[in-house]
């Protein structure tokens, strides 16, 4: 699972890339050349949605999730383990939330035939299939914690 969760956040961070480099683009198109591209904010947009949800099961691996290390920091290892225990099962808990929700949203807009507004006017349901990944990703990382957590 770690190695997976890696790609996620190696796709992330390749995204991360892409959304500078269309916005720059974007910027010298508009600014020097008094030609926007029609739609870079709207694609750039979706993007970042991807680079969040692609970087998040990597992100709880390293551990660089917001968390309250105040209470950590004086537990001891016992109530640490708990801690984190639980912290995984809610982690877990809104993964499965959230990705029921998102393939409800993804298979309504597929069926529905939805577009987005902007210029693209991609069908919704392919931005919105990030969301899908990323839930995926993050409740199997998830997982992953705290079944360590339970064999150690």
């Amino acid at each position: 699972m770690n190695a997976i969760s890696w790609t996620g956040g190696a796709i992330g961070a390749a995204l991360v890339f892409v959304v500078l480099v269309i916005t720059a683009v974007g910027v010298f198109s508009r600014y020097v050349l008094a030609r926007p591209i029609l739609g870079v904010d709207e694609g750039t947009g979706f993007l970042v949605v991807a680079i969040v949800m692609f970087g998040a099961a990597e992100a709880l691996r390293r551990g660089d999730h917001i968390r309250i290390d105040l209470i950590l920091d004086h537990a001891g290892p016992r109530l640490r383990r708990i801690l984190d225990m639980w912290a995984n099962a809610a982690v877990l808990a809104f993964a499965v939330l959230l990705f029921r929700t998102a393939w409800h949203t993804v298979t309504f807009s597929r069926d529905f035939g939805a577009y987005s507004d902007g210029y693209l006017a991609l069908p919704l349901w392919i931005p919105q299939s990030a969301l899908l990944v990323g839930a995926a990703l993050l409740g199997l990382q998830a997982a992953a914690g705290l079944i360590r957590q339970v064999w150690r």
